[in-house]
């Protein structure tokens, strides 16, 4: 995998014509703090989902990768942290998402998540429009989400985002994650290689429309609907 460059992330590139400083070229990580214990759990959940490597780790901290950079995810543990519980409905980080290449690697992580010893299942499984997305909770109660795109470009994902369908339903359309894979994973191909046609993946990523929806499920934050 080659490593992103300056030049690979242009500002023109999303439309940004006056700025008084240079953007970033890319995000770099997020720092995870968490409790005494759950400082392991929370370890071995993101090394489980996100099938990563501890690259550096001390009695305080750990740090994972899963692609070329040096870090990807932090987990440090504080004494004095307090549950997520206690501050679900606080200001702050919504949640962190990983993009996978195809339906597929989506579909295999789904299902390999599923029938582990410690079955790890979805918080919610929904198209936005823009991306396929499983949404799950590591064990402080933070969401996951692992997606994957819908269109091959940004400016198709852009267009989408700026047209009717999308202002009229920000939110997405749910779907059964058990019937999803298993359309998917029948057509795999033996070496575990996406077996869909270009057919297949353009039905399977489009959206089912079903009209107006503004609001989030009451589930995905422990209401009801």
């Amino acid at each position: 995998m080659a490593i992103p460059t300056a030049s690979d992330h242009t500002n023109g590139d999303i439309g940004l014509e006056k700025q008084s400083h240079p953007s970033p070229i890319a995000f770099a990580h997020v720092v995870l703090r968490t409790t005494e214990d759950n400082f392991k759990p929370m370890v071995d959940f993101y090394v489980d989902m996100l099938q990563a490597e501890v690259i550096s780790e001390a009695e305080e901290f750990s740090m994972l990768r899963y692609d070329f950079e040096h870090h990807r995810i932090a987990i440090v543990k504080m004494p004095q942290a307090t549950p997520q519980e206690a501050r679900l409905f606080t200001a702050g980080l919504e949640h962190t998402a990983y993009t996978h290449a195809t339906l597929t690697d989506l579909a295999k992580t789904y299902r390999a998540l599923k029938e582990r010893e410690k079955s790890i299942t979805p918080l919610w499984c929904v198209n936005h429009g823009m991306t396929t997305s499983i949404y799950y909770r590591d064990p402080d109660g933070n969401k996951v989400e692992l997606q994957v795109d819908n269109f091959d470009t940004s400016e198709g994902a852009d267009t989408f985002m700026r047209g009717p369908l999308f202002i009229s339903n920000p939110i997405g359309t749910d779907f059964d994650p058990d019937e999803w894979s298993g359309e998917i994973l029948s057509k795999m191909r033996e070496d575990g290689s996406e077996g869909l046609s270009a057919e297949e993946v353009r039905r399977i990523k489009t959206r089912k429309e079903i009209g107006a929806r503004s609001r989030v499920p009451g589930f995905v934050y422990g209401l009801a609907n």
